[in-house]
């Protein structure tokens, strides 16, 4: 059983390299004069951008989801973020809003310190004290696999590299933390515990924001569970803050444990 997750998992990962770029440009206003550009992870699948897509569409704003990462380093990933941010004009507009899982989020950082803070107006980062421990986790223990896949450099490289974070700048920045782990990490809980205490206060993310939102999803559920997290990301962005239904405090529960019921959220 745990070899047949692992090699989903290494499969999954496979999908970083080969998801198809989509852009959608917003013709129900002519007015458009703001983009949505999200940059998915290391979850990334034909399937989580096909969510993306239908969430994100159609809502008034521009949406661009690049095929950024690259199988070597995160430098290369924001070279073509870059030739991404240059090619399709994104300079152009009046406004642009960011929402970035992990590897996006190391990569847009690493590229707004590189190239200054652009026309970028809003940052919403996913982040997870036990998801950003994966890229370890599967290097020292999925490395094989990962290596028949072509993603042991990017992978070693995101085991090694702390977050670096942004100043806010005249970005508007929010956060939502995940309070649940995938069932990969499930798998590892004993390993992943041994790297230490997971710490879940604001302050350990290590990123200055505006506000926060601890969510009951895990990861995996990031990409397709926008029925839960979407109001919020949209809230942030209109508004540079999240709802006042938006949960500031952790949830008090063991978040290895498969819940499996909503009425836990």
């Amino acid at each position: 059983m745990k070899n047949l997750l692992f090699l989903f998992y290494t499969v999954a990962l496979s999908s970083t390299i080969l998801s198809q770029e989509i852009i959608v440009k917003d013709s129900s206003s002519i007015h458009i004069n703001e983009a949505i550009v999200i940059l998915p992870g290391f979850g990334d699948t034909k399937k989580g951008r096909k969510n993306q897509k239908s969430f994100f569409q159609h809502k008034g704003y521009d949406l661009y989801i690049p095929k950024y990462k690259d199988s070597k380093s995160l430098d290369n990933c924001v070279k073509n973020l870059e030739f991404f941010y240059e090619s399709q004009g994104l300079h152009q507009y009046d406004k642009v809003h960011f929402f970035s899982y992990i590897v996006g989020s190391w990569t847009l950082n690493k590229f707004i310190l590189k190239n200054g803070n652009q026309n970028i107006r809003t940052i919403v980062y996913d982040r997870s004290p036990i998801q950003e421990r994966a890229p370890y986790i599967v290097d020292k223990h999925l490395g094989f696999l990962v290596w028949l896949k072509g993603l042991k450099h990017i992978m070693k490289e995101m085991a090694q590299t702390p977050y670096i974070p942004i100043e806010k700048g005249g970005i508007d920045i929010g956060v939502i933390i995940e309070n649940k782990a995938t069932p990969l990490m499930r798998v590892f809980k004993k390993k992943t515990l041994k790297m230490g205490e997971i710490l879940w206060s604001v302050p350990s993310l290590n990123q200055s924001n505006d506000d926060y939102h601890y969510t009951w999803l895990n990861h995996d559920q990031m990409y397709t569970r926008f029925d839960i997290v979407g109001a919020e990301i949209f809230n942030f962005i209109k508004r540079g803050t999240f709802s006042t239904n938006a949960k500031r405090e952790k949830y008090n529960w063991d978040p290895f444990l498969s819940y499996k019921k909503e009425g836990l959220k």
